[in-house]
């Protein structure tokens, strides 16, 4: 059986075994009826270390592709992201849909099949980008006449076909 006291400045609990009161946490309820603290929760993982946040462009891929990219992506990149944003700097760098690269253009993720939903094995890949390289790949897409799903399926299609095929990745691990 517990029993609190008022002990100096701060709450103490005595727990019944002899042992010295220990200081317990005030709250604002026992310091005054109205709660003027405001709690702000701590922030969980890696600090945030970009300057401004991320844009989002959608596209949509096969499941082993993103699978794939995911597992080729801590080999040089810190990230997924990272690797994203330096696919798609390379991508409008390049040009390879003016060198006879064909657009592809990609599926949808679920599909009805009697009025039931379907997986199709394709699933939905939320490219995070800086606004600027967002904006570039927006403008390069409107100029080539595709969607920004398409323009960046196309690079993500590129970046595994040309510039890391699963031959050079094994290369590159051993």
């Amino acid at each position: 059986m517990t029993s609190f006291q008022k002990k100096g400045s701060g709450v103490t609990r005595d727990t019944g075994k002899g042992d010295a009161a220990k200081p317990v946490r005030k709250t604002a309820a026992l310091s005054s009826p109205v709660a003027t603290e405001v709690v702000t929760p701590k922030r969980l993982g890696r600090p945030k270390t970009r300057l401004e946040e991320p844009r989002v462009v959608p596209t949509r891929c096969p499941s082993n592709m993103y699978t794939y990219m995911k597992m080729i992506a801590p080999l040089e990149w810190r990230s997924l992201t990272g690797m994203f944003q330096d696919m798609m700097t390379r991508f409008l760098t390049t040009e390879p849909w003016n060198h006879g690269l064909m657009w592809r253009k990609p599926r949808t993720a679920l599909t009805y099949q009697e009025g039931v939903p379907g997986r199709t094995g394709w699933e939905q890949v939320n490219i995070q980008l800086p606004p600027d390289l967002a904006d570039r790949v927006d403008r390069a897409a409107e100029a080539s006449g595709v969607s920004k799903a398409a323009f960046c399926y196309t690079a993500m299609f590129w970046w595994i076909q040309y510039v890391y095929p699963p031959q050079a990745v094994r290369k590159i691990k051993n």
